[in-house]
This record gives structure tokens, sequence and C-alpha cells, in this order.
């Protein structure tokens, strides 16, 4: 099997092909760590590289292969951990100062699954502190850039892991998402991001056991390599209480063969906030092309309040009872923004609290509406191309009231613990990516990624290199 550039090549080749014995483990780990060293230094993916281990790994899987084993269905893959979840013998330190030097004990759930299934985990991708953030600077280190221009940001908080996919420094990878944290950096960077439905993958450790927006999920290049991701840590666990038993379908064989017909409400806009025509053009496009081919699209008028305030609550609040007994520590050597944020938690009163609640019911009933007609949503998946940041800095310069209306797409199905998918859906005029989101109903990840398939075969996406 020619597998051309082994930085290039898909999750499910790179499997096969270490399966089959046509390229060793050692030398597909070998070509994403050269990757990273050539082009990290601009990047600033990673936050901690593992690659003796990672080099070690691989090894031990073609030695595995050679004494007649049949390695995993992720057989040499290698792959790139966001630094918010736990890496036995790694830095878990999210971003931030007062988590300096943090260091894990044990995998947590999905990456235990990942290196039983052949996965090699090369490093710990860089993130905004305690993911508050939709860009890609912390005060660990440099600002992370978009591989396709430094001078934008690569979108936030799982900034690390999308730019590393971009690059091609690895084929797959791990973010978290509470507010769009997997969707904006995929649009962003032009690549996949799904957001399974909550609890679909089991999110731990997590101090108060229970997270009611923050979901873990697979990002890849394509919609096949995420649902092949998916499958493998997709299960329950009950140290996560959140989590799901298996939903009983191959995400996999539904992205490789995905529907033919189906019902899409296409929603252009939520509220009053309208896509730039750079982002609603090769999105509108694809849903077109949706169409010609024989789906039934129907264009849903606005019809969604503002929620972003009760979303805001309901993930200060969560914030402030994660991190917010270091308050008089993080105001000292945290962001500003993320002390206001644990600030603004800690003033909610329980009255607003459940008045938060109460909105998160209403948008949920506005979605369940939708899925008594149609088999899925999609949308721009942002409202603007990726923001530009400084140069020195990588912070963005973009007005305060697009700080959050930005990705106004994508908490509403944080509030309802929906799937949703980015997928590439073209570029800018000055070659920045753009995407388009598919949601499903609750519980349905598998039509959502089928869904996304069909689209991502019509919106003439021609994986473009990025520029770094």
């Amino acid at each position: 099997m020619d597998l051309g550039d082994l930085t290039r090549a898909s999750a499910r080749a790179i499997a096969a092909a270490v399966r089959g014995g046509d390229v060793s483990a050692s030398e597909v780990v070998g070509a994403s760590l050269d990757r990273i060293t050539a082009t990290d230094d601009q990047l600033h993916a990673f936050r901690h590289l593992d690659a003796d281990r990672a080099i070690a790994a691989a090894a031990a899987l073609d030695e595995t292969r050679a004494g007649g084993e049949t390695p995993g269905p992720l057989a040499g893959v290698p792959m790139a951990v966001k630094e918010q979840v736990a890496v036995g013998g790694l830095p878990r330190e999210v971003g931030s100062l007062l988590m300096q030097g943090n260091r894990e004990e044990a995998d947590a759930p999905a990456v235990a699954r990942l290196r039983a299934a052949g996965a090699v985990i090369v490093g710990m991708t860089a993130m905004p502190e305690y993911g508050h953030l939709a860009f890609g600077h912390s005060p660990l280190g440099p600002a992370t850039r978009n591989p396709w221009s430094a001078r934008h940001t690569p979108g936030g908080s799982s900034s690390g892991s999308a730019a590393a996919l971009a690059a091609g420094q690895v084929a797959l990878a791990l973010g978290t998402d509470g507010g769009g944290s997997i969707r904006i950096p995929a649009a962003c960077c032009g690549v996949v991001g799904h957001k399974p439905t909550l609890g679909r993958v089991p999110h731990a450790p997590l101090r108060h056991g229970f997270a009611p927006m923050s979901h873990l999920g697979p990002m890849a290049r394509s919609v096949a390599d995420t649902a092949l991701l998916l499958d493998v840590i997709a299960a329950q666990d009950h140290a996560d209480p959140a989590s799901l038993p298996p939903e009983g379908v191959s995400y996999a064989e539904i992205a490789s063969h995905p529907p033919t017909t189906g019902r899409i409400a296409w929603v252009p806009q939520f509220g009053d906030a309208k896509a730039d025509p750079e982002v609603l053009q090769p999105c509108l496009a694809a849903v077109e092309a949706l169409v010609d081919d024989g789906f039934e699209v129907t264009q849903v008028d606005p019809f969604l309040d503002d929620w972003i305030e009760s979303w805001a609550t309901l993930f200060d609040v969560s914030l402030a009872l994660n991190v917010g007994d270091r308050l008089d520590e993080m105001r000292r050597v945290s962001d500003a923004t993320l002390v206001a944020r644990v600030e603004h938690g800690h003033r909610v009163g329980a009255t607003e609290y459940l008045a938060a609640e109460a909105d998160r019911r209403d948008v949920w009933a506005a979605f369940e509406r939708l899925y008594q007609e149609f088999d899925v949503v999609m949308t721009p998946a942002l409202l603007q191309p990726p923001l530009p940041v400084d140069p020195n800095t990588g912070v963005t310069g973009a007005p305060d009231s697009w700080v959050e209306r930005w990705f106004q797409h994508m908490y509403p199905f944080n509030m309802t613990g929906q799937p949703a998918v980015s997928i590439p859906a073209g570029l800018t005029a000055d070659g920045l990516p753009i995407g388009l989101q598919v949601v499903g109903p609750r519980l349905a990840d598998g039509v959502t990624l089928g869904f996304a398939a069909a689209a991502e075969q019509r919106t003439g996406w021609d994986a473009a290199q990025p520029s770094i």
C-alpha cells in the first residue's frame, strides 16, 4: 500500500497499512515526530511532547505484529490529546500557571481505550487557560497559530489539537467542548471536530462528577477518520456518571456509506446575528448540492432567542465551582478574562441560575420541535472567518461584541447536549477555512455523522495544504 506522505495519510489508511505490514508503526510515528520538530516552533500546537514513550509504544506495536498478533483498529496512528484530558505520566496543566507541574498518574478512560486500540499518543496539545476562550493563547507559553495563516487564530479551546491535525503533525486528536471548543478550532483550521451527545464519550476524571455542558470528542481530517475514532472511545464508564451505553452502531460504517436522502433544516442564522457572506457562501453551496442530489432542505427562519447570557451563566458557575477556591491566586497570575468569568460565577444567585436552566429547557424544546420534522439541522459553524491576532501575542483584536457572538451557532448545543460536528466547507478569498455545522437529535451521533459525511462529499473541499 502506497501511503504517500505519512503525515497526510488518513488514520484508516495508516492503521490498515500497519496491520498489513506495509509500513511499520515506528516509521509512521517517526514521520509524525519529524513533522512536529519541523513545524512546531511556528505553530506551538504542543504543550508537552512525549517522544520517547511514543517511539517505545510504536516499537512495541511492531513487535506485536511480528509475533503474529493483529494490532487494534488504530494501529500505529499518531495522536494528540488536549491537555485538559488526563494522560498518565504527563502534565495536565489546562493552560494555567495555577496547574503548572500537575501530573496525572492514570489515563482518562478514553485515553486508555486509545492505547488498547493501538493509537500512539505523541503529546499533549495547548489550550487557553481552563478552556475559557475561543482563541489560542494562555499564560503557559506562546500562542498557538493557525496553520493556514500565522496571523489568524486557530480558534479554541482545543487550539493545539486542531492546529496539529491541519499541519499534518498527527492523524487524530482529542478535544473537549463546553461552548464550541472542538468545533470552533475545527472550523478555523479546516478539520473535522465532533461534539458527541453528552455522555457518549466518558469525560473523566472530573472534579465534581458531572459536566453538564462539557463534551469529550474526536477530531480528524475527515468525517470517516472522526467516526473511526469515536467507535473506539464511545462506551459507558461509570467514572463519568453521565456516560451512556453504546449506540449500537458502527460510526465508521455509517461514515463510509452516508445517506443519499434525508430531511435537512438549513438555519443560516440564529437570532439577529448574521454570518459574514464569505462564511455563508460555501456553506450554502454545500446545502444546494445536497438539494441537487435529492435531499429535502428547508430554510428555517430565525426562531431562537439570544440565550448567550444563560449559557454564560451556566458556564461561569461551572468555572467558579471548579477553580473559584483559588481566586486570589488567579488574580495574580491568570488571564483577566478568566478572572472575570469566575467572579461572575460567584455572583450568580440561585434564582438566576435556575432561570438559566429554564432557558436551557427552552433551547431543548425549540430544537426538539425541529427534529419532529427534520433529520438534522445545518448551520454555518462560525459567523466570521478565523479572526486575526496580534503578530506578537497571538491575542485577537476582535471587538468585544464578537468574542462570544462569533460562535453563536455553537453554544446552544452544549446547553442541549445534542451531537454536533463541524466539517470544512471551503476557503475564503484569503485562503482561510470555513466550517459547516451539522447537528442531530440527542443520542443520534450516527445520524449526525452520516449527514456530515454526505455534506462532506459535496463541499468541494479539496484538502488544499495550509501554509505551515
